[in-house]
């Protein structure tokens, strides 16, 4: 039988579903005339599961490195000898980024943005680390959306004075209040 761990689980490879993503993987990667064998798709999918693992999500659908092939398929300068390990950085970087963007934010400009920092930086393993602004500027829909400059939450009280939230208030208890006063200061009403 056909096993392998993953995460610390012994699966067979039918359960893995190597066949499948080898597959997927290989007819977009055909563009670039590049390829993985079969054990970089089980190194893949290790990765997945541990990348899933830390950031305590769990995945439906398409698997990222499918959706970052779709991308990276585009670019005709990928070298075959290190695809494997490129996609497996990428992959990484792919679901740290997913972790920390909001949910409306598709894949598809996440696996953009990734590439674009690779044709940069030519280094996907540093993706992940990157902060999250200079990673996703790579992607031209995602900034031209405003989606990386979100407005900030503005009221407007009955005298008509506006008033803008500061995200400080999240995390400093002594950060000025709506009219100056800390939040920690006592309030007699």
């Amino acid at each position: 039988m056909d096993e392998h761990i993953i995460a610390g689980l012994v699966l067979p490879s039918s359960a893995l579903g190597v066949d499948p993503m080898l597959t997927r993987v290989n007819e977009q990667l055909a563009r670039t005339g590049a390829s993985i064998t079969r054990e970089e798709a089980l190194m893949l999918l290790g990765r997945r599961a541990l990348s899933l693992q830390e950031t305590e999500r769990v995945e439906f659908g398409i698997p990222a490195v499918a959706t970052i092939c779709e991308v990276i398929a585009n670019r005709p300068e990928l070298a075959q000898d290190d695809i494997a390990e490129t996609l497996a950085d990428l992959q990484d970087a792919f679901y740290v980024l997913r972790d920390e963007l909001p949910a409306h934010v598709p894949d598809a400009l996440i696996a953009e943005a990734l590439c674009g920092w690779l044709d940069e930086w030519g280094d996907a393993g540093e993706a992940a680390s990157a902060p999250i602004e200079d990673v996703m500027a790579f992607s031209p829909e995602y900034v031209q959306a405003g989606i990386a400059q979100e407005e900030p939450y503005r009221i407007v009280d009955d005298d008509g004075r506006e008033y803008v939230y500061d995200p400080a208030w999240d995390h400093d208890e002594y950060a000025n209040g709506w009219d100056g006063e800390r939040w920690a200061d006592d309030w007699n009403d």
